[in-house]
């Protein structure tokens, strides 16, 4: 009984300080968020949609520095295409985005951040919705 009692106390310790090694990079990087975020897809009730881009060039949404958003939108390749400007804030502490464009405000749950990769949620209505992001056009 005693050997059993020493062998669960020596794997109980193993697992316990195994654990301390593999700790894993935050999957949000709050310093990449500042550049352009091209839209590849939307989560919506579970169903994922791609993004229809136009032949001409790809919507985007894009975070300058000083707070400043853009979301922009090409359609029919005109020469003008839409552009909504706003702000944004950061909540470093819970990983919050909050965005205020053409005066709605959206806050977002970042999920995902590195240089390539944004994966944000919000709800509207009850309603949970993820957008994936790519930056690279």
């Amino acid at each position: 009984m005693k050997k059993l009692l020493g062998l669960a106390a020596i794997v109980l310790c193993i697992t316990a300080c195994s654990s301390d090694d593999n700790t894993k990079t935050p999957s949000v990087n709050l310093n990449q968020l500042n550049k352009r975020w091209y839209y590849v897809a939307t989560w919506v009730g579970g169903q994922k949609t791609d993004h229809k881009h136009e032949a001409c060039g790809k919507d985007y949404l894009e975070f300058l520095d000083g707070g400043v958003a853009k979301d922009v939108d090409i359609y029919d390749c005109q020469e003008d295409p839409d552009v909504s400007t706003g702000t944004y804030a950061v909540d470093a502490g819970t990983n919050k985005l909050t965005t205020v464009l053409d005066g709605e405000t959206i806050i977002y749950t970042i999920n995902k951040l590195n240089s390539k990769e944004l994966e944000a949620e919000t709800t509207f209505n009850g309603l949970k919705i993820g957008y994936v992001f790519t930056s690279t056009p």
